[in-house]
């Protein structure tokens, strides 16, 4: 017996005790009118005590039993909805699989009888809407995957299945339209706006590219291998965006895009090539054939120094040129060598140094034999042969060879 229970017991005690000493009498208790019983008075005040208690007691237990039958109702009715969920996702999955392993037929078929009986079940309604489409049923898959957001309005996956199919149905403004809503959805996530970007760029908009492209870098930490490609990504739309700027007549514009597209990435030769041109355009030769060596220098690619040889043709400055060729041959890979060969004679040939030509010829044989063949004939029967025909013809197909 616990020490509350003793309590109880003793306090119980006293006041019977209490009791009986106030009250020595008997009672008369009337069972009917004309019959009666007399009972000691702390006895009937105990029974009274006692008939409360377990009355309180029974009634006690009554409401608990309705309570934990309604409790186990409850239970039983949420097991019954948790195995048709289980069972309804079981199914889903096996039609999902279905469908990754190529086996369409059989999973439309499983994921019909699936909606018959859960009509609502939003993930199978988004992977019927993926068959339809993968069937090229695009208006079937609309309708479905609307079925879907009238479900769940901000279901990210239906969502992104819809504007997939007006991306294959070709109807890019509501593509557009639903990849910003998934956005507004989730503004820190970045498959949407690259997919947007991406559409952008099916666009040729590289205004919106570029904004775009902007924030899914603002969105990427650190400097790991998949930012580097989004940063070379954003370079190539600046150049776009530049070279629109250019073809419009708008040079100031131009190179300040062509200067940003190289800041975000310092290898991208169309933006070395295109801004030369823009400062060419300009009046700016310095400018222009100071940006085609450090294009060189950057991407070690020849188109750059072949662009500044013919501007500088007929230019004192030729020798900045020749000097970054004889620099470029001592890491040249041999048959990137070869050309540069071929490029640096015809410069020296250009330039009146044909001993310098003929050596540099003689000294490094050529994957390109016919044309070093005929740069030496040139040499040893017309001089320079700055003006031969001959030459000039040489020189064109070289320059072409060098930049394919």
């Amino acid at each position: 017996m616990s020490l509350k229970q003793i309590i109880v017991f003793l306090i119980f005690a006293l006041l019977s005790i209490y009791t009986a000493f106030l009250n020595p009498h008997d009672s008369l208790v009337y069972i009917t009118q004309s019959q009666s019983i007399k009972l000691p008075t702390v006895l009937l005040l105990l029974g009274s005590i006692l008939i409360g208690v377990i009355v309180t007691v029974l009634l006690f237990w009554v409401f608990n039993f309705k309570s934990a039958l309604s409790r186990w109702k409850i239970s039983f009715k949420n097991n019954q909805i948790e195995k048709q969920n289980d069972k309804v996702e079981a199914l889903f999955k096996e039609g999902e699989s279905l469908y990754i392993c190529g086996k369409v037929d059989k999973a439309q078929t499983l994921i019909e009888k699936l909606l018959d009986t859960s009509p609502e079940h939003v993930p199978s309604i988004n992977l019927m809407g993926r068959i339809l489409s993968a069937s090229g049923k695009y208006d079937s898959a609309e309708i479905i995957h609307k079925k879907a957001l009238s479900i769940e309005p901000q279901n990210i996956h239906a969502l992104f299945a819809l504007a997939e199919v007006y991306s294959k149905n070709d109807r890019q403004s509501e593509e557009i339209a639903f990849l910003k809503k998934m956005q507004g959805i989730n503004p820190g996530a970045v498959t949407p706006l690259r997919y947007l970007r991406d559409t952008y760029v099916k666009q040729k908009d590289w205004k919106n590219a570029c904004i775009l492209q902007k924030r899914v870098l603002s969105l990427m930490q650190g400097k790991n291998d998949e930012r580097k490609k989004e940063q070379i990504n954003l370079g190539q739309f600046l150049f776009e965006l530049g070279n629109l700027s250019l073809q419009a007549g708008n040079r100031d514009k131009a190179i300040s895009k062509f200067k940003e597209a190289l800041r975000s990435y310092e290898q991208c030769l169309p933006a070395y090539l295109s801004l030369g041109d823009a400062y060419m355009e300009s009046g700016k030769k310095k400018q222009a054939i100071k940006t085609w060596q450090t294009g060189f220098k950057k991407t070690g690619d020849k188109a750059c120094l072949i662009r500044a040889q013919i501007e500088l043709r007929d230019s004192d400055t030729y020798k900045e040129i020749m000097q970054s060729y004889e620099e470029s041959l001592e890491t040249t890979a041999s048959e990137d060598r070869s050309q540069v060969v071929l490029l640096l004679s015809t410069l020296y040939i250009e330039h009146g140094l044909p001993d310098k030509a003929r050596d540099l010829l003689e000294n490094n044989p050529s994957q390109h034999p016919l044309l070093h063949y005929l740069l030496l004939e040139t040499v040893q029967h017309s001089g320079n042969g700055k003006s031969t025909p001959q030459f000039e013809l040489t020189r064109d197909a070289i320059f072409s060879i060098s930049n394919d």
